[in-house]
C-alpha cells in the first residue's frame, strides 16, 4: 500500500494528487490521506476521470477531503472530444455522493467534498459456484484448498467458505466441515440461470468483502492481501497454464457490448491483449465488465445493483450486470497483483512468441474487427431492394 509521505509545508496535511496516468496508478493502492486532488485536464481527456475519482475516494482517510479541479467550461450540448465542466460535475456526484459531502463548490471549476463513509471493513466471504457433476470434483478441492490458504478467509479473520450447488450433491462435500453449502437446484428449461445462482449465494454470505469463483478457479495464496483495501466490482489478474507458460485469461474486458441493442463499432479489448496487466487501458476505452467466473465485490455495491435474475449464462449475464453498475456509479476494475488461474481453458491458444504475444493477439483482435467491419459496409450493396 501507498502511505501518505508527502508533508505540505507548515501544516500537517497528507496529500495527494491525481493528475496523468503514472499518478492515477499510484493511487490504487494509497491509503489514508487527509487530502487528494484530482486535477482533470488529463485525466478526463483518457476518460478515466470515474477511475481517478474512486481512487481518489479510497485513497482518503474518513474526514479526509477529496478536491477536484477543473477548468470550468460549460457547454450543454458540447462537440466531440470536450468535456465540460458540467458533465465533470455529473460525473462527480454521480461517483462520490453516497460516501461524501459537500463541502465547497466554485462554478468555475471547483468542488470540494469531504469522506464521511467509513473504509471498507477487512472481512472476507468467498462463494464457490459448483454444477453437482462428480467430474468437477478434482478442481472444486483445488479451489476450496486455495482458499484455505487465503489469511482472510481464516475463522480468526472471521472469514467463511460456501460453495452453492444441488442438493442431490451436498454429500459430496460432507467431509469439508469448514465449507458451508447453500441449495440451489436449477428450475427445468434450456436457459441456465446462473445469474439467480449467484444472486442466492451472495445473499447468504455475510461479510463486506466477497469473491465469487467458479470451481475451476484457484487463488494464489495471497490474492486476497493483494488487492486494493476497497473496491466495488473487480476481479482477479487470471491466466491459464499451457504447456508450462502461463496465459492470459480475459479477467477485464472493454466492449461496445455494455450497451444493449446497440452493434458494437470497436473492437473488443481485454486483459488478455495487455503486456503489463495493468487495467488503466481498459479504463481508457470506457464499457468495461469483469469476467463472471472470477469476481470481487464490495456487499453493499451488490446489495444495490444485484446481478439480473432473468439473464441466464452464454447471454452476456455479466456484461449486463458490470454496464448497470457503472451507470449507478460503482467502478468496474482488476486488481493486477491479485493472481488466480483457470484450472481448465475453452479459449483459444495464442502462439508464443515471447513479449511479442500481447501484440499478436491485438494484431489477431485488428483483423477479426477489420473483417466484420468490412463486412457490414459492404453487405447493404448485395440485399435485394425489398430488404433495404
Amino acid at each position: 500500500m501507498l502511505v501518505p509521505k508527502e508533508i505540505v509545508k507548515g501544516k500537517d496535511v497528507k496529500r495527494f494528487e491525481i493528475t496523468n496516468r503514472a499518478t492515477l496508478a499510484e493511487a490504487r493502492n494509497a491509503i489514508d490521506f487527509d487530502e487528494v486532488v484530482v486535477n482533470t485536464a488529463e485525466i478526463k481527456r483518457r476518460n478515466l476521470l470515474p477511475c481517478a475519482l474512486k481512487y481518489a475516494l479510497w485513497a482518503l482517510r474518513p474526514g479526509g477531503r477529496l478536491i477536484v479541479n477543473d477548468e470550468g467550461l460549460m457547454d450543454a450540448g458540447p462537440p466531440p472530444y470536450v468535456f465540460p465542466f458540467n458533465l465533470v460535475r455529473q460525473c462527480t456526484f454521480k461517483f462520490l455522493a453516497n460516501d461524501t459531502s459537500l463541502i465547497d463548490f466554485d462554478q468555475r471549476g471547483r468542488i470540494v467534498m469531504e469522506r464521511h463513509a467509513p473504509v471498507l471493513g477487512p472481512a472476507w466471504s468467498a462463494g464457490v459456484i459448483f454444477s453437482g457433476n462428480k467430474a468437477e470434483l478434482p478442481v472444486l478441492h483445488s479451489c476450496l484448498d486455495s482458499l484455505r490458504n487465503q489469511p482472510e478467509l481464516s475463522p480468526e479473520m472471521f472469514g467463511e467458505i460456501a460453495v452453492c450447488g444441488p442438493h442431490a450433491a451436498r454429500e459430496l462435500l460432507s467431509e469439508h466441515k469448514d465449507v458451508r453449502w447453500i441449495d440451489y437446484d436449477e428450475p427445468p428449461g434450456d436457459r441456465f440461470l446462473i445469474c439467480k445462482k449467484k444472486n442466492l449465494l451472495i445473499d447468504s454470505l455475510k461479510n463486506p468483502k466477497i469473491v465469487i469463483l467458479h470451481a475451476r478457479i484457484k487463488l494464489a495464496n495471497d490474492a486476497l492481501t493483494r488487492t486494493p483495501r476497497e473496491f466495488d466490482i473487480s476481479g482477479p489478474n487470471t491466466s491459464f497454464l499451457h504447456n508450462n507458460r502461463l496465459i492470459p485469461y480475459p479477467s477485464l474486458t472493454q466492449s461496445d457490448s455494455v450497451w444493449p441493442g446497440i452493434l458494437p463499432r470497436r473492437r473488443t479489448l481485454s486483459s488478455r491483449q495487455l503486456s503489463d496487466a495493468d487495467p488503466i487501458l481498459l479504463h481508457e476505452r470506457a464499457g468495461l465488465f469483469v469476467d463472471g467466473s472470477a469476481f470481487y465485490v464490495r456487499r453493499a455495491a451488490w446489495k444495490s445493483c444485484p446481478l439480473n435474475d432473468a439473464i441466464a449464462w452464454l447471454e452476456g449475464e455479466d456484461v449486463e450486470w458490470c454496464s448497470r453498475a457503472f451507470l449507478q456509479g460503482f467502478l468496474i476494475d482488476m486488481a493486477p497483483q491479485s493472481l488466480a488461474t483457470s484450472q481448465t481453458n475453452k479459449l483459444s491458444i495464442p502462439p508464443n512468441l515471447g513479449s511479442w504475444t500481447p501484440k499478436a493477439a491485438r494484431a489477431i483482435s485488428i483483423m477479426r474487427s477489420g473483417k466484420s467491419m468490412m463486412k457490414h459496409a459492404i453487405e447493404p450493396f448485395f440485399r435485394k431492394k425489398d430488404q433495404i
